[in-house]
């Protein structure tokens, strides 16, 4: 596993997934009557490219401490119940609703971005081992 100075996980190195799940989630919260009407003409793309950036972002800090494609996998999984669980909420805020074909749109954007940081990791840094 790497670790910093002083032997401690680096903890920043989380922060760029942490605060873009805190945009997506401040997005989402906003009521129906505050969200323009030009977004609703991109919304699968808004949903497919959104959840692709966590994913890579997830991907690029569990392949940290596991190989690129398990990192990859577990960024796909916990991107998609991310989304899973946001579309849930959803149904809570006034204007706003639940929609698979949203919930799709983020879990194939999670798969695509994941899978493209992995196979990016490779390019950019020497495989080790736990990489293969």
């Amino acid at each position: 596993m790497r670790r910093d100075s002083g032997d401690r996980l680096n903890v920043r190195r989380w922060l760029p997934p942490l605060l873009w799940a805190g945009v997506i989630l401040i997005g989402t919260s906003l009521p129906g009557s505050l969200v323009p009407r030009q977004v609703s003409a991109f919304d699968k793309a808004l949903h497919f490219t959104v959840y692709a950036i966590l994913a890579v972002l997830l991907t690029r800090q569990i392949s940290e401490v596991t190989g690129r494609w398990r990192a990859a996998v577990l960024a796909i999984a916990l991107t998609a119940a991310f989304g899973a669980a946001d579309e849930w909420h959803q149904g809570f805020i006034p204007g706003r609703s639940q929609e698979l074909a949203d919930w799709l749109a983020d879990s194939l954007g999670a798969a695509v971005g994941a899978l493209a940081a992995a196979a990016g990791r490779r390019a950019n840094r020497p495989q080790t081992a736990a990489a293969k």
